[in-house]
């Protein structure tokens, strides 16, 4: 399967997991497929980096994780009110991405991987914060594919890091 496909295909399952979320057991199955073409994914992507890269970049996002987890915990500040300007530096790094893959350079690849490393550190907070403030209990299911999709953003952007920092 290519990677075009696969890149459909799971955010087919992602728009189709928010769609039926209240139907269960559907809901369950599209989750568990997203999981896994994910995996495919995320599994793909990293074995074009060397071992040691690979374990350090767990490591790291293991603690960044529990770290945001227990700040947005005990914060008692309202995230939901930067919404709007984490919206506007979202669309500012997909444009960045775009003169990214037209300029080549390595520096703007790694000045490019901490900005988004820093914005899934702020997706991850804010996420938690609607976990614990405005989700559901019927909402678990978007809830669990944008915790996953922060982490692993977070993941791959410490890996790309790391890699760059190794290389050097």
């Amino acid at each position: 399967m290519d990677c075009a496909c696969l890149h459909v295909w799971i955010h087919r399952c992602s728009i189709s997991n928010v769609c039926a979320c209240p139907h269960r057991p559907l809901n369950y199955f599209l989750l568990g497929i997203w999981t896994v073409l994910q995996a495919i994914t995320i599994g793909s992507i990293v074995t074009f980096y060397d071992v040691e890269v690979v374990i350090q970049a767990f490591l790291l996002t293991s603690v960044v994780v529990v770290g945001l987890f227990f700040y947005t915990l005990q914060s008692k500040r309202d995230f939901q009110k930067h919404y709007a300007a984490i919206f506007t530096i979202s669309i500012i790094f997909l444009a960045a991405t775009v003169i990214q893959v037209i300029l080549m350079s390595s520096m703007f690849n790694f000045l490019m991987s901490m900005f988004g490393a820093i914005l899934f550190s702020v997706y991850l907070v804010f996420d938690i914060d609607m976990i614990m403030h405005h989700y559901s209990e019927e909402d678990y299911i978007i809830a669990c594919i944008s915790i996953y999709m922060d982490v692993m953003g977070l993941f791959l952007r410490i890996l790309q890091i790391l890699n760059e920092i190794n290389r050097n």
